[in-house]
């Protein structure tokens, strides 16, 4: 399995990383940075948002802020030069307030590395996480950029959580007790990671079929973000079932289906971290 990388740079140098430098599952820290009162000002005078709440003294920098900062801390680590072509989304979400004087670091995983259609470019997915001194995370999202390849691939599919190559690569690598212990079962198994999922097609113990649909649609749907199937396979050992009883996994479907699989289960996620 390869190795998460902790890196902690503190310059911006040359033209950043291309798509195949990057790996889902790697980890980066920033620097800290400290939180000032010309950041408030300045944030006033630029979005024009000078509510009370907002710019009083003791304003709580939300909205934009908080992203505005993760983005100036995320280009504090030279990863991004001139490879990088653009943003194309952002999702994030407000945990706890951003005051003058809080210091805040951030914290970012790869959770997903996608070759665009003609080859010449990627897109990499990225987890980036707000945290204060405590530990605490103020804010937190996803943001995706389009990145310059060096090459027309091909790429790894063992973390491409939730496609059909990753399904069909899950697959050969299953124990054989998954046979076993699905001799009698008829069904479909969803896997889910993010906007990506697969369906297992299952027929007593074997599986039939490996597509991003299933005709009757799946028996049940075991689903959670990037990051969470990120974490999953990286971590020292299986922790399936913690994720799951702490809500990290989620479940559609018919639930007394999902708990009798649960052996199965725990087979499929020890396959996801093999071929990893």
């Amino acid at each position: 399995m390869p190795t998460e990388q902790v890196l902690r740079p503190d310059t911006r140098t040359g033209p950043g990383r291309r798509f195949e430098e990057f790996t889902v599952g790697e980890r980066f820290t920033s620097a800290p940075r400290t939180v000032t009162a010309e950041d408030l000002a300045d944030f006033t005078r630029l979005s024009g948002d000078d509510h009370p709440l907002h710019a009083g003294p003791d304003g709580i920098l939300q909205g934009p802020f908080g992203l505005a900062v993760a983005m100036g801390l995320l280009q504090s680590l030279g990863l991004h030069g001139s490879a990088i072509r653009g943003l194309l989304d952002t999702h994030w979400s407000y945990r706890l307030p951003l005051r003058v004087g809080d210091t805040v670091h951030l914290e970012m995983t790869v959770v997903r590395c996608r070759r665009t259609r003609k080859g010449d470019r990627g897109v990499v997915t990225r987890h980036m996480r707000l945290v204060d001194e405590q530990g605490r995370t103020v804010q937190e999202g996803t943001t995706s950029a389009l990145v310059d390849a060096a090459g027309p691939g091909p790429e790894p599919v063992g973390r491409a959580f939730g496609t059909v190559a990753w399904g069909e690569a899950l697959v050969a690598a299953l124990a054989p007790e998954f046979a076993e212990s699905l001799a009698t079962w008829d069904g479909a198994i969803g896997l889910r990671a993010g906007e990506h999922e697969v369906c297992l097609r299952v027929y007593r113990g074997r599986v039939i079929e490996v597509a991003s649909r299933a005709a009757l649609g799946p028996t049940f749907t075991v689903e959670a973000d990037e990051l969470t199937w990120t974490e999953l396979v990286t971590a020292p050992a299986n922790e399936f079932t913690r994720f799951a009883m702490s809500g990290r996994f989620g479940m559609r479907g018919n639930g007394y289906e999902y708990l009798r699989l649960t052996k199965a289960l725990h087979l499929i996620v020890d396959a996801a971290r093999g071929i990893a």
